[in-house]
C-alpha cells in the first residue's frame, strides 16, 4: 500500500485463473501471467494457482522487475478510486475462471 498527501491508497491487478480437466487432473493457468499449477480438484488447482501467482509476484518485485512485467504485458495497475465494479472475460465452454484481485505492496 502507497500514502498519497496521507491518504492510504491500494493499487492492485485484476488476474483471471482458468482451470481445464486433463487426463484427470485439473491445470489451472493465468493468461495474463503466464502463471501455472494443478490440482486434484478444481478448488484445489485454483488455490494453487494464486499461491503461484502470488510467488510470481513477489518474485519479480524482489528483483525490481513487476513495474515492467506488468507493463510490457498491459496488466493495467488499479487503484482504490479506479476499482472496477465489473469485470469481462470470454470463457471457453467447459473452463471454469477465478478472478484474481493481488494487492501490490509499492508500483
Amino acid at each position: 500500500m502507497v500514502t498519497d498527501g496521507g491518504a492510504l491508497l491500494e493499487k492492485f491487478i485484476v488476474l483471471t485463473g482458468v482451470v481445464e480437466e486433463e487426463d484427470g487432473l485439473f491445470v489451472s493457468y493465468c493468461r495474463e501471467l503466464g502463471t501455472s499449477s494443478c490440482g486434484d480438484t478444481v478448488n484445489e488447482a485454483l488455490e494453487n494457482l494464486g499461491d503461484a501467482i502470488e510467488v510470481h509476484l513477489t518474485a519479480l518485485e524482489e528483483v525490481g522487475e513487476r513495474e515492467r512485467y506488468l507493463r510490457e504485458r498491459n496488466i493495467p495497475v488499479q487503484t482504490r478510486d479506479s476499482a472496477l465494479d465489473m469485470v469481462e472475460v470470454k470463457v471457453p465452454l467447459g473452463s471454469i475462471i477465478k478472478t484474481y484481485s493481488p494487492v501490490l505492496n509499492a508500483v
